[in-house]
């Protein structure tokens, strides 16, 4: 962390250090988690296959023009994450979908395709892909740092803007930690190639590390708190970050006209077509 240097001419007044800037970035970080939440939102409130495709084609983009994120690392994520997600909602969803007043497209023994099936599979894998996106969007081009001041700009409770960005700094460093527990083990003889060796070590190594965080967040919370931790009502921001009139009417305006697209495509204003009909459009 930056620590303020006094000047060293005697006499002269200390000056504290200007506050680091972070790499060039479109937008305040209290504006990247508004527009995260609305994304959240607009995936799980629209009924509509159309929104989360729709999430998943901004945030390929986003991630593939921003300076913060590398696409490789993105896809690979999310890929990760969702075709297990994929596999699972085909097979409980797309096979055994409960139900007699069902159109069945093929049959086997138990195991059954059905429109209905297919429309459900779909809806909530393409919802989960998108969530998945969007978060990993955003852990990936942020950090503890610019969590912290959005939460502060956005006046989130202290605490919380504590906790928050403290989570999202412990993933790395558990994995770093991870990493050399794996290589320590491997230098003793351990087979750590096999995957078998590493399913078989990961408990005893993942049981120490969060006993380790835990303490560590324990001294931090101590350190911090003597150091005067939460006694200003608003604490300065730890870094200097672009926060025009455009991106505070844009903080105001993306969640209302969420909800309204929500409180449209629930009522009907807005129709959009469901899962089934676009099953039944591609049927033909």
């Amino acid at each position: 962390m930056p620590v303020r240097q006094l000047s060293s001419a005697a006499g002269a007044e200390p000056r504290s250090a200007p506050r680091p800037r972070p790499a060039a970035a479109a937008l305040h970080p209290a504006t990247e988690l508004v527009l995260l939440v609305c994304a959240l939102v607009l995936t799980y409130g629209i009924p509509s296959p159309l929104a989360p495709v729709a999430l998943l084609v901004v945030a390929a983009g986003a991630a593939a023009r921003s300076p913060r994120v590398r696409f490789g690392r993105w896809i690979a994520t999310l890929a990760a994450l969702a075709v297990p997600m994929l596999v699972m909602v085909g097979i409980v969803q797309g096979l055994f979908y409960p139900g007699d007043d069902v159109e069945v497209l093929w049959r086997w023994g138990a195991a059954a395709v059905t429109v209905e099936g297919l429309a459900v599979a779909l809806q909530l894998w393409l919802r989960v892909a998108a969530m998945i996106a969007v978060c990993a969007l955003f852990a990936f081009g942020s950090d503890s740092a610019r969590t912290f001041d959005g939460m502060i700009r956005l006046r989130m409770p202290l605490g919380i803007a504590y906790v928050c960005p403290t989570a999202l700094s412990l993933i790395p460093l558990l994995r770093e930690q991870v990493s050399r527990a794996l290589a320590a083990r491997a230098a003793r003889g351990w087979n750590t190639a096999r995957l078998a060796t590493r399913v078989r070590l990961m408990p005893g190594i993942i049981a120490g590390l969060l006993t380790a965080s835990l303490v560590q967040l324990d001294q931090r919370h101590d350190t911090l708190e003597q150091r005067g931790f939460g006694r200003a009502r608003r604490p300065a921001e730890l870094q200097d970050h672009p926060d025009g009139a455009a991106q505070r009417a844009l903080r105001w305006a993306a969640p209302l006209a969420s909800a309204l697209l929500v409180a449209s495509a629930l009522t009907g204003v807005l129709h959009l077509p469901t899962a089934s009909e676009l099953l039944g459009v591609l049927r033909g």
